[in-house]
């Protein structure tokens, strides 16, 4: 399925497995066996072709699959997979193919949604709902609670960590500027 969905972005950007491959900075025949199935990707070549195809990582783990209407039932989730990353992650919207992404996401204590910070394009504003994280963005860090909101420009490297004692609930709002042409 991996494979599968580098080949269909690949295609909607109109780029051939050389271009790609250059982007990523990996080989054109490791992109081919991404591709078609002969090869497991290490989690930095996924996060670096992610990047050249300008989409967030966990997209090329997504299902097409889904409701065109406006109604998603808990059960009905979309569950994240992103890899390296400890939070549990659910879409509250019915697909990516919106304008924002709206995500649930849940973190153990002392754990954190990925290992170094990320960034895409676009803007993105992060709700605490039960418990509390450490917001690090560029180079400052915010403690925030229950509650608290904070709204940033998802080009900063940013990342979450539960730095409370118990499981930490927040929501992460982001706009879809990353897919401007596609």
């Amino acid at each position: 399925m991996l494979g599968a969905r580098i080949r269909q972005f690949r295609n909607r950007k109109g780029l051939t497995l050389a271009e790609l491959a250059e982007q990523a900075g990996v080989s054109k025949s490791m992109i081919s066996q991404i591709e078609n199935e002969k090869a497991t990707p290490s989690v930095e070549t996924v996060r670096s072709i992610a990047l050249a195809l300008d989409v967030p990582v966990y997209v090329l783990f997504l299902d097409d699959d889904h409701s065109i209407n406006g109604l998603v039932r808990r059960q009905d989730r979309i569950k994240l997979i992103v890899p390296d990353s400890s939070a549990e992650r659910e879409m509250l919207t019915p697909d990516y193919q919106r304008k924002m992404v709206l995500v649930i996401a849940r973190l153990g204590a002392a754990l954190s949604s990925s290992p170094s910070p990320v960034t895409h394009l676009g803007e993105e504003c992060i709700l605490v709902l039960k418990g509390t994280i450490t917001l690090d963005v560029g180079d400052s860090s915010t403690v925030l609670n229950a509650g608290d909101a904070y709204y940033f420009n998802a080009q900063m490297p940013h990342r979450c960590r539960n730095t409370g004692d118990s499981e930490a609930e927040y929501l992460s709002i982001a706009t879809k500027d990353w897919e401007q042409g596609i």
